[in-house]
């Protein structure tokens, strides 16, 4: 999915546009919270949990597992959004949320876990399903007779996207050379791809 934005310069959408795009509603998406209390087989490694600083370790593993499937690319020149860190770029970029927007987002994460691959006809929580079975959930968010759900795909798309391309390691295969303000001498894609790098890209 990934690769139909090829060629595109990275940017980052401003809290209204992606509010714009559907997180909000939260009493429509009051149905997520009922599934808040669930939290058990969510396990991460330590240090990863250590760093998390708005999702909790299961809020985190869902939305993993969305951009798994909506950044995987169709050539080996993409990174791959779990070696990169996606959900704790995720997880950073919620925290510069407002408190109402995140309390959304979470909802949603937990609908989708749990009540919307139901509503797909798959029998098992989201994380659980094969990676085809997840396309389908997600396909059915994205044609979904109900406006927020379609407006919410579109949100977690931008979230992923913003995430993903906001890493130097994936300018390169985009054709994007990076800003000039800052620059490392060896350029962004090299100074990343070696440790180096001193910032995620522009905010």
């Amino acid at each position: 999915m990934v690769g139909d934005d090829a060629g595109k310069k990275p940017t980052a959408p401003s809290r209204r546009r992606f509010l714009r795009l559907g997180i909000g509603g939260g009493a429509a998406l009051g149905l997520g919270g009922l599934f808040l209390w669930h939290t058990s087989g969510y396990d991460v490694p330590q240090d990863v949990a250590r760093e998390l600083v708005s999702l909790s370790p299961k809020e985190l593993l869902v939305i993993e597992a969305v951009a798994g499937r909506m950044l995987r690319g169709d050539s080996p020149d993409w990174p791959d959004p779990h070696a990169i860190g996606v959900g704790l770029a995720i997880d950073r970029a919620v925290s510069r949320l407002d408190e109402a927007s995140r309390t959304d987002l979470v909802r949603l994460l937990h609908l989708l876990e749990h009540g919307l691959p139901l509503s797909a006809g798959k029998g098992s929580r989201f994380t659980r399903l094969s990676g085809r079975d997840q396309d389908d959930v997600l396909a059915s968010m994205e044609s979904s007779s109900i406006l927020l759900l379609r407006g919410a795909f579109e949100g977690l798309k931008s979230l992923c996207a913003l995430a993903y391309f906001s890493d130097a390691r994936t300018w390169d295969a985009i054709g994007y050379d990076g800003p000039l303000v800052g620059r490392p001498v060896e350029g962004w894609f090299d100074a990343a791809r070696l440790g180096r790098a001193t910032r995620r890209g522009p905010r």
